[in-house]
């Protein structure tokens, strides 16, 4: 588990260096679609995190569900840009409930850990 975790951080790494680098230019009517693309991204990360703690961590499943989510978190945003309706707000917010919830398991995780480590002493 891991391996997978310090694998997981250096991609990590190695895309953001890799994206800082290379200058790409996203044209301004694909700035909803990206935005949503990577909240996604990151909000599957995050639950991944908190599978691996609860020891429920599938590799073949986490690659099915990011890009899953991505792609229907693009589709909403597009059809809803296509039929005049504002679902990017809709999407985000529903990602970013996802993703605080996902966040507070792992820190509450952590918090208790640590505590126990302390309490051992």
């Amino acid at each position: 588990m891991k391996n997978v975790v310090i694998l997981c951080v250096i991609a990590g790494l190695l895309g953001g260096s890799i994206g800082y680098i290379v200058p790409v230019v996203i044209p301004t009517e694909y700035n909803k679609l990206f935005s949503v693309a990577i909240l996604a991204g990151i909000e599957s990360v995050c639950s991944v995190i908190k599978l691996i703690m609860r020891d429920k961590f599938k590799g073949n499943i986490f690659i099915i569900t990011f890009f899953a989510n991505v792609i229907i978190a693009v589709l909403f945003v597009f059809i809803g840009d296509s039929l005049g309706l504002d679902l990017y707000y809709v999407i985000l917010l529903a990602l970013g409930f996802k993703l605080l919830q996902d966040l507070d398991v792992v820190k509450t995780y952590i918090f208790t850990k640590w505590n126990k480590s302390l309490d051992t002493r």
